[in-house]
């Protein structure tokens, strides 16, 4: 405990922690105190004090898949943004979880690495991306997965097969658990051949809406596209306040000077009016991050 204690005490933290500056929203009140680990030893340690001395806590990479509230969070953050190394080794790239998909596909692209383009342009950390199983249209980082090492308590390695890789869920979604380093299986390639994969990745992306947004709002439904359902119950350019349905993807919701509470009723909205055209109940990709009024009051 005493070791735990004196790596606890190198960590660093914020006091004033907010989640408007460190999610792809730029939403979000502020946090009674984050801790920044750099290293496993850290984050263990983190775990561990947070999960013993806080009834409330959230863990967050680089914030793009999330919703958090305006009101104040009275409980604790790990920002696993530090805890961020790269390493490859017999064609497997070892990736901690806070490492962004910008500085894993950069690293890829100067070692001569292959098979991870479809990420080009998502803004979110590799830790985030296994936890949602996230990619683009029938690429998803599952598909490269090779081991997952979690911290729940216990220092656990899951394998391809036990994280049961999903329409964007994995088992690291059902427990509350620190991803730690991902193995990712890469190939051998040519920077020329990487390049023009990773080009067309990144074009397609530039087709999306442009503005503060948490990406894809809703889960695609068995054989289905929530954006097409969407658009199908009318819901283009809906707003609620400042926050409003793109035109270009109705599965995108577009933050023009709303707060958190504004998108929240907006996305209780949609689902509300694709039920009652469509039959179908849509499910949030989005995470929540502290309390929600439900009321329009």
């Amino acid at each position: 405990m005493q070791f735990a204690d004196n790596i606890l005490k190198t960590v660093k933290t914020d006091g004033n922690f907010s989640f408007s500056k460190h999610t792809t929203y730029g939403l979000g009140g502020l946090a009674k105190i984050a801790y920044f680990p750099i290293n496993i030893e850290e984050s263990k340690a983190v775990f561990d004090y947070v999960t013993s001395n806080y009834d409330n806590f959230c863990i967050i990479g680089n914030g793009s898949n999330l919703l958090a509230s305006d009101d104040y969070y009275n409980g604790a953050v790990i920002c696993t943004k530090k805890l961020n190394g790269i390493s490859y080794e017999n064609g497997v790239l070892k990736c901690m979880g806070g490492a962004t998909v910008s500085s894993v596909l950069s690293y890829c692209k100067s070692a001569g690495l292959g098979g991870l383009e479809y990420l080009a342009g998502i803004p979110a950390s590799i830790g985030g991306l296994a936890y949602m199983n996230g990619g683009i249209n029938g690429f998803h980082l599952g598909d490269n997965v090779q081991s997952v090492l979690i911290y729940d308590g216990d220092l656990k390695e899951l394998s391809n097969k036990n994280c049961n890789f999903g329409n964007k869920h994995s088992t690291m979604r059902d427990i509350n658990a620190l991803i730690l380093c991902i193995d990712l299986q890469v190939k051998s390639s040519n920077v020329k051949e990487i390049e023009e994969k990773y080009n067309y990745f990144i074009n397609r992306r530039r087709e999306l809406p442009q503005g503060r947004s948490c990406g894809c709002v809703f889960k695609n439904p068995e054989g289905l596209a929530a954006g097409k359902l969407i658009e199908e119950a009318g819901l283009k350019g809906l707003r609620c306040g400042n926050a409003f349905v793109s035109g270009e993807h109705a599965n995108f919701i577009i933050n023009d000077g709303a707060g958190s509470r504004e998108v929240y009723l907006l996305i209780g909205e949609v689902k509300r009016r694709v039920y009652e055209k469509c039959g179908v109940l849509l499910e949030e990709e989005v995470v929540y991050i502290g309390e929600f009024n439900e009321t329009n009051g």
